[in-house]
């Protein structure tokens, strides 16, 4: 007699097995969304007038320094500063950067002014830098209608107010020079932007 399990057990050969639907057999969706989604539209480019705008801003800052490495060493000699004594005034510059140039930053970036996040710095260091300039020109007129004596070398007075208005051209010339460059790289940062991503 056939045994009734059999067919249980062993299913027949010719039966064809239905198998689920693979991975790879169906349509990828993400892709046909991306295919469909529509390409960001084009930002205008910035002109080259403006960046040139600002690159002459820090090209300003830049000849200031020279100048200033140039020309007021010898001016301090003329004042009575004896040259060994001329090196620990210039330790403003880096000291000014160390300190000023981060805060600068942080506070620039933080900034909510209708001009802009940068350019109220560049105004008030632009601003303080004349005024620097104009107490360092001065500072031997200004230290005789103190006191000084005119016929003298060493002229105490004008000294001191030669090396304030040092100190604050040297940390007039870092808040300019540091939102100058961020604005320059953020007006460059859309620019090229542009390219990487047509």
């Amino acid at each position: 007699m056939p045994n009734p399990n059999t067919n249980q057990n062993h299913p027949h050969p010719h039966r064809s097995k239905t198998r689920p639907p693979t991975s790879s057999s169906r349509p990828s969706t993400s892709s046909s969304r991306q295919q469909q989604q529509p390409p960001p539209p084009v930002q205008p480019r910035v002109p080259l007038r403006q960046l040139l705008r600002v690159a002459s801003v820090a090209s300003g800052i830049q000849f200031g320094w020279a100048l200033q490495l140039s020309l007021l060493t010898p001016y301090v000699q003329q004042l009575g500063i004896p040259h060994q004594w001329a090196s620990i005034i210039w330790l403003c510059g880096p000291v000014s950067g160390l300190f000023v140039q981060p805060l600068v930053g942080h506070l620039s970036d933080r900034c909510t002014s209708k001009f802009g996040r940068r350019r109220p710095f560049i105004v008030v260091g632009a601003a303080s830098i004349v005024i620097a300039v104009i107490i360092i020109g001065y500072a031997a007129d200004i230290g005789g209608l103190i006191g000084d004596d005119v016929e003298q070398s060493y002229r105490p007075f004008a000294i001191t107010v030669f090396v304030i208005g040092f100190w604050i051209l040297d940390v007039a010339n870092n808040v300019t020079q540091g939102p100058c460059r961020a604005l320059l790289a953020d007006l460059t940062s859309k620019h090229f932007s542009l390219h990487l991503h047509p």
